[in-house]
């Protein structure tokens, strides 16, 4: 593009940038134009009436960009000369391009908020003045023109770059204005007034609501607002007028003025009423709008109108309104799409009921009750599925959306009942018994929403409930179970109560045999989940009363697996239900149901060793590899029963570690095709995870074995997963004496290969180095005597420079990690002599980094944990920290020339005088780096931050 900032040039290219030509570069271009000093003069030819739309409106946008922007390029004794230009421009184009007149008045406003009121006293009755004065166009256009000022006033000051005094001054002046602003809104808004004109009046209105003291001087406004709402052409925006008005947080300062607004909010019944009826949903969507704004925003006025004589009735009518809009008729989202909005008001309105004092509370939960328990009657008829064909011909979005809705009706359903309870219960219960009389004549939906209803208030049932969970439960064995829904709704609803049934462990002799009917539908993915997911509830709440259900649940389980239809995640929940009932079961049964049950499962891993790596193979390996993993983590013979062990410590092996044991040359057989892919290493270390939480120290026979196979795969295929199970290891048998060379030579042989991908590249293993980081953090806490054997001394060094290369790293979590790990190095210094030392030779190398880093050498970030090592350094070697933050920082232009001897001195004394407040030295060492960087007190770094 030319450098020529000519008209002609620049219409040009605002043309050619419209035509689709060369757009990013013609974009650039006129980015750069529109701020260059010469667009104050070319931009108001650009705005000539005959140029195109879009070349008026680059005008107009370059105008706005100069004056909010650039307004101290305008010389002082030019403000009234471009005002005057502006409004007369203005003018002659506001019969044009409504687009092009917006962006000139957003340009006036962005105007007087800098003229006012030192250049330009009292703006806003001026304008009105001059434009009831103007001849030159018609009434109807000067009334558009000054309401389109007048709307965009408010916004332009609300999204301006002001400083917070300037800001104060601004709002004083604008509600200064409202005595001015109010009345001819008044006026333009009473019959006789042009529609357009009212619907700018409106619009206007709403834009002033914002500065939030019009409520008390607007009481007429608003009531015209509502008459407007019965003219077609003003609808939407007297509905988005009230909206406004009813969602302005201050409304609770205004209790009286709210007050009188509730019979017309109640009003609007009959409108939604007659929508409804005609099945004109846009209607009713709309007048919802206004009642929920009233609704939601003033839920402590209406609790107190409730109880208030001489309005109770009314408030109760207008609550039933609510009540009538939640319940609009049709199924969600196909039918209607706005019930959902209602949900709120109900959670806030019981929450207000259940605030103190306690005497208030019970008036209102005894006033409330009715209105709740027909709210659990809507909830009931609006969860439920429509006919399968009609929900089969539903969108998948459609189906998603009903998915979400149904969700949030249960948490409604949730908040009703802390205010129904029993009620609730009973409610259900009737409505679930008629069904179980009738069969024939009950619908599959009603059924299923109950059991969705019930499965939504458990969490919150009390365990000694004995009346309507015992009715529950006992009815479901004689209700028919045909539909998928329905049958996957009855056992989510079962595992819901896994909880209640441990209290209650009778009750499981009706439920096991449902869960289990529920296994052989395995055909049907969503009674698979529902099925697997139930029995892993119950049964691992019930472990202490299940044994005699063993059988029967391992026989079922056992024929689910030789089924085949299980999904991954399916079998990995049934494997864990399979592991938490062995749990309970005598060693030599759990070993017999094991070699039954796995025996095709490691058959069949052993038969994927042998064939060639592919996707499909590797998918197949994961499965398998995570179903075995789930029962690693559930099978537990030594689980805790209230902090008491259930039986002796046997002395029988663990069914986990001889599994391992078997599994063992399977794994190395894996290893020697797959030990190159990250995710089948994932896999097996993931397992192995699952058996170390399970077996604690008795996986101490195993641990030489896996600390090998560890080292084997990390020499190939470096990965965090590995050095995260090493972790869990090293922790866990450090104390032990025949375990910790183990864990020793482990922790030697991984960091000697990871100090060997420093010198590779270590930019190409950040996430390896985050978790060796990791690793060696947690090791300096939990046993700082594993560093200082023989074979970690001599390494001490080089994982010392290791870190201070790891410190300069992209990664943000990396470097994260990095600091962790120093900051446990230094304090362990305090115990440790060996440390000690080598902090004291090399720490003045740590300092520099710290320091640069924090100069501007690493992302602003991550300063905060960077500085965190300015105070361990100075905690745990005050002699050293001061020697060394004076040598460093008396060198010239460091750590960046952009900080001055003063800067670093008063640095210096923050830094060194704090040894415990974590807080200040971050804060200190911020201040600081925005100085080193050339950022302290612009605007960019106080909008930016620090993450």
């Amino acid at each position: 593009m030319t450098s020529e900032l000519s008209a002609s040039c620049i219409e040009q290219a605002v043309n050619q940038f419209y035509s689709g030509g060369q757009q990013q570069q013609i974009e650039q271009w006129l980015t750069l134009t529109q701020i260059s000093p010469q667009a104050w003069g070319f931009c108001w030819d650009l705005l000539s009436p005959e140029k195109t739309v879009e070349v008026r409106f680059y005008g107009a946008n370059t105008l706005y960009a100069k004056i909010s922007r650039y307004w101290s390029e305008v010389p002082h004794d030019q403000y009234d000369n471009l005002r005057t230009r502006l409004l007369q421009k203005i003018m002659e184009l506001c019969s044009g391009d409504k687009i092009i007149t917006t962006r000139l008045c957003v340009s006036l406003a962005a105007l007087i908020l800098h003229m006012t009121p030192e250049d330009w006293p009292d703006p806003v009755p001026q304008l009105i003045s001059t434009f009831q004065s103007l001849q030159t166009v018609t009434e109807e256009q000067r009334c558009q023109v000054l309401l389109e000022i007048l709307r965009v006033l408010p916004e332009e000051y609300f999204s301006a770059n002001l400083s917070q005094s300037r800001r104060l001054v601004l709002n004083g002046e604008l509600n200064k204005s409202l005595s001015h602003v109010l009345p001819l809104l008044r006026s333009l808004l009473l019959p006789g007034a042009p529609t357009d004109v009212k619907r700018a009046a409106l619009q206007c209105f709403s834009s002033w609501l914002d500065l939030g003291s019009v409520f008390s001087e607007a009481e007429d406004i608003i009531l015209l607002t509502f008459q407007c709402l019965q003219n077609q052409d003003l609808f939407d925006t007297a509905v988005e007028t009230l909206v406004n008005v009813f969602s302005h947080p201050s409304n609770e300062r205004y209790h009286n003025t709210m007050k009188k607004y509730l019979p017309c909010v109640l009003g609007l019944q009959d409108s939604f009423m007659k929508a409804r009826d005609s099945l004109d949903m846009d209607v009713c969507q709309r007048v919802g709008q206004i009642i929920i704004s009233f609704a939601e925003n003033n839920v402590t006025l209406l609790l107190q109108w409730a109880v208030d004589p001489e309005v109770r009735e009314t408030t109760i009518n207008f609550i039933n309104l609510v009540l009538t809009c939640t319940s609009i008729p049709g199924h969600f989202p196909v039918d209607e799409n706005f019930s959902n909005m209602f949900f709120t008001f109900w959670y806030l309105l019981q929450d207000g009921i259940q605030d103190p004092p306690v005497e208030r509370s019970k008036v209102l939960h005894q006033m409330f009750c009715p209105i709740f328990l027909s709210l659990i009657q809507t909830l009931l008829i609006k969860v439920q599925y429509p006919e399968e064909e009609e929900y089969n011909s539903w969108t998948k979005d459609d189906k998603e959306e009903f998915r979400c809705y149904r969700q949030d009706i249960g948490d409604t359903m949730m908040y009703s009942y802390s205010i129904l309870r029993e009620p609730l219960l009973g409610f259900m219960c009737n409505t679930l018994n008629s069904g179980a009389e009738n069969p024939k004549e009950t619908q599959w939906q009603l059924i299923e929403a109950v059991f969705f209803l019930f499965t939504s208030v458990a969490e919150n049932v009390d365990l000694e409930e004995e009346v309507h969970i015992p009715s529950m439960l006992s009815v479901l064995p004689k209700l028919p179970y045909n539909n998928v829904k329905y049958i996957s709704a009855a056992l989510k609803m079962i595992g819901s109560y896994s909880e209640w049934i441990n209290c209650h462990p009778g009750y499981l002799n009706c439920v096991i045999p449902l869960i289990l009917q529920g296994l052989q539908g395995l055909q049907n993915s969503e009674i698979a989940e529902s099925a697997t997911m139930s029995l892993k509830d119950v049964t691992g709440e019930n472990l202490d009363h299940i044994q005699p259900h063993a059988p029967q649940i391992l026989g079922a389980c056992q024929h689910a697996f030789q089924s085949g239809l299980l999904k991954t995640r399916d079998s990995m929940r049934l494997m864990h239900s399979v592991g938490q009932v062995l749990s309970v079961m005598k060693y030599d049964d759990i070993m017999q149901y094991l070699t039954s049950l796995l025996s095709p499962l490691l058959q069949e891993l052993q038969n994927l060793i042998t064939r060639e790596p592919s996707t499909p193979v590797k998918a197949a390996i994961l499965s398998r590899l995570s179903i075995l993993g789930s029962l690693f983590s559930s099978l537990d013979t030594e689980r805790d029963k209230e902090d008491v062990k259930v039986k002796p410590r046997s002395t029988e092996p663990k069914p986990v570690a001889v599994l391992l044991q078997q599994l063992a040359p399977i794994i190395q057989g894996l290893l020697a095709n797959w030990i190159t892919d990250p995710g089948v290493i994932e896999g097996i270390c993931a397992m192995f995870k699952h058996a170390l939480k399970t077996l604690l120290d008795d996986f101490g026979l195993l641990s030489k074995d896996v600390a090998e196979m560890l080292v084997q795969m990390y020499q190939v295929n470096p990965s965090p997963a590995i050095l995260d199970l090493s972790k869990q290891l090293i922790i866990m048998h450090h104390e032990d004496s025949q375990l910790s060379p183990v864990v020793v030579t482990l922790l030697g042989s991984l960091s000697t290969i990871t100090l060997e991908l420093f010198t590779k590249g270590p930019q190409n293993y950040t996430d390896v180095i985050e978790a060796f980081m990791n690793l060696l953090s947690q090791v300096l806490k939990k046993s700082k005597a594993i560093l200082t054997t023989e074979q970690c001394v001599v390494q001490m060094k080089s994982l010392f420079h290791s870190a201070l290369q790891a410190l300069s790293l992209p990664e943000h979590q990396t470097v994260k990690a990095t600091c962790s790990f120093l900051g446990e190095f230094l304090s362990a210094g305090e115990t440790t002599p060996v440390i000690k030392a080598l902090v004291q030779e090399e720490g003045s190398l740590l300092l520099d980094k710290i320091l640069r880093a924090v100069g501007g050498e690493s992302a602003r970030g991550l300063v905060e944990n960077l500085s965190d090592i300015f105070l361990m350094l100075n905690k745990h070697y005050p002699e050293n920290m001061p020697v060394w933050m004076n040598q460093l920082l008396k060198q010239e232009g460091y750590p960046s020339p952009k900080v001055t001897k003063a800067d670093k001195d008063i640095f210096i004394k923050a830094v060194l005088r704090e040894k415990i407040n974590k807080r200040k030295i971050r804060e200190v060492s911020k201040e600081f780096s925005l100085k080193c960087r050339g950022m302290f007190g612009t605007e960019y770094a106080a909008n930016t931050g620090f993450p």
